[in-house]
């Protein structure tokens, strides 16, 4: 049975106490609170002690009915979780670890077992910080867009029990899921994962490829026929065989390959046999058989397809239509799925490697970004939309529009798809559409455009990842879809209680609101100051005290932010040789902040102290800032002051 929540009356009224170090979990006096985005805007939650556990739904009972050569596994596996103990299924991409863990969900279903199952995130990497934002969205019914406290996660179920939880494609390693099972000790895992992982070895089963025995049994039942000796040397099944790899879903593509083939065809209507036509050899290769496949679809199946492939993201149904711009595109997942050019979980498309090759070879014209970002964004605004799309499809869309320099319509599209990447807990997702519709507004001179992206980006960066001080006076700006000036002085009141009083003034210059431009005021710069240098001045002084960027990831953020703010100058600027180099510096900055990214750590192992980290970073930062004088300076001689 889930644990109580503390009574009102015991929590009583708590302000916002910001203490320990700069990093981590905000605290509302005992305990820690997080931040999710409904209706247009932020909400502060109570701490997950405080939340009501929602109950588990029963699993899910989908996928193949049959399997080959692995029922005896499927029994094992059933057994150990019924005894309470976790599982993982270890081994290659597409031998069939998910297949054997759907059957698994069946066998439980039909016992009335509860629980959940996560997939991979498209566009994100699985680390044990978005694992558990994850289950505790599960259990609590909120998409959480902070940080998890892993103490406060595993004291908030420690009374959950008879709770099953499935993790595909766990990439997450020893310790990691010893510290998982001791979070949810009340529950059973089962992880799909390439390698193993899991701390009790004895549980960890390896999963091969399908032998040839069960391999003939597949093919047969796709074909719906038993094959012969005769009928498999037509087949050329030996060389398939090898060249699937004893991938199922390689097997049946092939299956699907030979039913639609002429000679199969003009055979079948003579009744059962086991004796198929022969095949090609040069055909036997799994992409040219996508090929085939790709090619025979129906032209509203054959944009959806190529929409896959061009973006790269998971779609459900939902979505096909307003992406590629055909109304006749909606109904044909089963056309695509059948061909098993892609893959369906839950009701959701996902293209395959050959299939993807397959759009490759036969150089069909991408997915125009223009008609996806259009019909997206209609569909968005539609009073009775659909379950919202993967916020990584939006993204892709966003991404490709840059690479088509269709600056305004980045601009217009990032407004309506950053909140719905909030909306489902994909803070970093919402981040960088953020940043693609600032670089557009920048270089598209949308200024007013520019400057709520500069902002909101800003502020939406120190709520998500910011550290204790900047996360409160970013709540008390982004709380409310809308932030008018004239209430700017009680939000930097009540933001200045927490916060240093540099802080409280940055926040009162913030006067920008997620989901509403909100005017901003400009100061006019001096007759003896060209236009744009007193903003870049500004952007000069606002950046942080080197020594206080201990990390990479700060370092990242603090290059996106000066980048944005001398963007937003360069806008302002008349004069040609003031807009080139605050937009030069502006481009220096932006990959200084991807170096910073792709370094990570800095490439030191997890035993080199904090405090040599920091040296680094300090020392990139001072040049960054060294960086900004050099540059600036000879066309703004104001920032020398």
């Amino acid at each position: 049975m889930p644990a109580s929540p503390p009574a009102a009356a015991e929590r009583g009224a708590r302000s916002v106490v910001i203490d320990g170090d700069n990093k981590g979990i905000v605290s509302t006096g005992d305990f820690a609170f997080n931040v999710f985005y409904a209706e247009g805007r932020f909400v502060e939650t109570e701490s997950l002690r405080e939340l009501p556990l929602h109950e588990a739904p029963l699993l899910p009972a989908s996928g193949r009915t049959e399997l080959f050569g692995r029922d005896e596994l499927v029994e094992e596996v059933s057994a150990r979780l019924a005894e309470g103990t976790s599982v993982q299924l270890y081994g290659e991409p597409g031998v069939g670890k998910r297949a054997i863990a759907e059957a698994v969900h069946r066998r439980l279903a039909e016992q009335g077992g509860r629980g959940h199952v996560l997939s991979p995130l498209a566009g994100e990497t699985g680390t044990l910080e978005l694992l558990y934002r994850r289950l505790a969205e599960a259990f609590f019914g909120k998409p959480f867009l902070r940080e998890v406290d892993e103490t406060v996660l595993r004291a908030a179920v420690a009374g959950v029990s008879g709770v099953h939880i499935t993790v595909f494609d766990s990439e997450l390693g020893r310790e990691d899921l010893a510290r998982v099972l001791e979070t949810f000790p009340g529950c059973t895992f089962l992880f799909t994962s390439p390698y193993a992982t899991l701390p009790d070895s004895r549980a960890a089963h390896h999963v091969q490829p399908l032998p040839r025995a069960a391999a003939v049994e597949l093919l047969s039942a796709g074909l719906g026929l038993s094959l012969g000796p005769e009928g498999l040397r037509n087949l050329q099944f030996d060389h398939v065989y090898e060249m699937s790899e004893g991938r199922p879903q390689r097997l049946l593509q092939y299956a699907e390959f030979i039913k639609g083939s002429d000679a199969w065809r003009a055979g079948r209507p003579a009744g059962p046999h086991d004796k198929p036509p022969p095949v090609d050899p040069a055909r036997l290769n799994p992409r040219h058989q996508a090929e085939a496949l790709a090619v025979a679809l129906s032209e509203p199946a054959r944009r959806v397809l190529v929409a896959l492939a061009t973006f790269k993201a998971p779609m459900s149904p939902d979505w096909f239509a307003p992406v590629t711009g055909d109304p006749q595109a909606a109904g044909t997942g089963p056309e695509l799925h059948d061909r098993r050019l892609v893959t369906c979980r839950y009701g959701v498309y996902q293209i395959t490697e050959e299939a993807a090759a397959a759009v490759r070879a036969q150089d069909w014209p991408a997915a125009p970004a223009a008609t996806a970002a259009e019909g997206l964004t209609a569909a968005l605004a539609a009073e009775d939309r659909a379950p919202a799309p993967e916020p990584y499809l939006l993204l892709t869309v966003a991404r490709a529009l840059r690479d088509a320099q269709q600056w305004v319509l980045v601009a217009r599209f990032v407004r309506a798809a950053a909140p719905v990447a909030l909306a489902a807990g994909r803070g970093q997702v919402a981040l960088q559409l953020y940043g693609l519709g600032r670089i557009a507004a920048g270089r598209g001179g949308l200024s007013k455009d520019l400057r709520y992206y500069v902002k909101t980006e800003e502020q939406t960066r120190d709520l998500l990842a910011g550290d204790k001080l900047a996360v409160v006076a970013a709540l008390a700006l982004l709380s409310a879809p809308v932030a008018p000036t004239a209430k700017l002085g009680g939000l930097v009141s009540w933001a200045a209680k927490f916060t240093s009083t540099k802080v409280a003034v940055t926040a009162g210059a913030a006067t920008v609101a997620v989901g509403a431009a909100v005017a901003v005021t400009v100061a006019t710069s001096g007759s003896d100051v060209p236009a744009g240098c007193a903003e870049a001045q500004q952007a000069m002084t606002d950046q942080r005290e080197p020594a206080d960027i201990r990390l990479f990831r700060d370092l990242a953020g603090e290059h996106r932010k000066v980048a944005g703010a001398l963007e937003a100058a360069a806008a302002e600027a008349t004069e040609g040789k003031v807009e080139s180099a605050l937009r030069t510096r502006a481009q220096e900055r932006e990959k200084e902040a991807a170096s910073a990214e792709s370094e990570g750590d800095g490439g030191l192992s997890q035993d080199v102290h904090p405090d040599v980290i920091a040296a680094q970073t300090a020392s990139r930062a001072t040049l960054g800032k060294t960086r900004d004088y050099l540059v600036i300076s000879p066309v703004c001689p104001n920032v020398r002051e």
